[in-house]
């Protein structure tokens, strides 16, 4: 695959992922009138959003584990509460980084300073975020089933049901090709357009990386991944309430792997105005006016704001600290 010169430049990639997020609310806000979305978030029950912002932090500590699971499974004895702060940092790195993988780029870069082992980072990383998707899928799967066999009177669209069933299938399937599946160069030789990336020593080296997890620390992250998901979907469910949306809860099962999707994707800033377009997709649907579709999307985006800005302020303490730490060591040494 030819990738275009323009977008091998990371700031011309970032101009253009900021100018199709404004393009998209643009669309999606002149379609549904701006006085009715800030009308909508003005309305907000703060005794449903604050439990949802708290629970959106705890469910943190779930997330922390899983990579600590999978970080000490390549001898990186990173601590426990260090990697709880990466977490927070990431968050503040996304906030101004246009790719949804800036703050996982931070993380990675923070623990191969400390470590010197930036590919075991980087796959831990890339494995957190892919068994929490696997895991995500894997619920949204079983309910699907579960709304099929029983009458849950859910009358999804035909479109909508395909694309969560795609979704629920696909991830579990790509994730067992990755780390079961066939070598690098069967790939290539299926793919032509992946050459370029199987040839690349740092990709066989991370696809080495990822294949050395023991079966037992990826089913250990996989059954964290299951109250992981069922945190995020209750962060979902909080917020719906919040903004007086009364839908049943294992609705959020299914659509909450779809929302994660988006939220990887690196196509626009963060994943703006394509987060709040697929929101739009899933709720209005079932009966969710679109002005609320928005601001559900935007009250969950505001939450990892919240979180980043937190981020912030550790890191900020933290520099403080090493400064004044060096200054003294400085003095002491005079």
């Amino acid at each position: 695959m030819i990738i275009p010169p323009v977008l091998k430049n990371k700031k011309t990639r970032g101009i253009l992922q900021l100018l199709l997020s404004l393009a998209l609310l643009t669309w999606l806000v002149s379609r549904v009138g701006l006085d009715e979305i800030t009308g909508v978030l003005a309305g907000i029950d703060w005794a449903w959003y604050l439990p949802a912002f708290l629970f959106f932090l705890l469910n943190l500590l779930l997330r922390t584990y899983r990579w600590y699971t999978l970080l000490s499974a390549l001898s990186d004895r990173a601590p426990f509460w260090r990697l709880f702060y990466l977490y927070f940092l990431g968050f503040f790195f996304n906030n101004f980084i246009p790719s949804g993988f800036g703050g996982d780029i931070a993380k990675v870069v923070s623990l191969r300073q400390e470590y010197g082992r930036g590919v075991e980072a980087l796959s831990s990383v890339v494995m957190d975020r892919v068994t929490g998707l696997v895991g995500s899928s894997l619920i949204a799967m079983v309910v699907l089933l579960w709304s099929s066999i029983q009458d849950t009177g859910l009358d999804l669209p035909p479109v909508l049901l395909v694309s969560v069933a795609l979704v629920s299938l696909g991830a579990p399937l790509g994730f067992a090709f990755a780390r079961w599946g066939a070598p690098l160069g069967l790939l290539s030789s299926l793919f032509p357009f992946a050459r370029r990336f199987t040839a690349n020593d740092k990709a066989q080296r991370l696809v080495g990386t990822v294949q050395r997890y023991p079966l037992p620390t990826l089913v250990k992250a996989l059954l964290i991944s299951f109250p992981f998901t069922l945190g995020l979907v209750g962060v979902q469910y909080a917020i719906a309430r919040a903004l007086a949306v009364e839908l049943p809860f294992h609705l959020f099962l299914l659509f909450v792997p779809l929302i994660s999707i988006v939220n990887l994707l690196p196509l626009s800033f963060n994943g703006l105005g394509m987060r709040e377009g697929v929101y739009q997709l899933l709720f209005v649907p079932v009966g969710v006016p679109g002005a609320t579709a928005i601001g559900m999307s935007l009250a969950f985006y505001f939450l990892r704001v919240s979180t980043g800005l937190i981020g912030g302020l550790l890191y900020a303490i933290k520099s403080i600290s090493n400064i004044t730490r060096a200054s003294r060591i400085g003095g002491a040494e005079l």
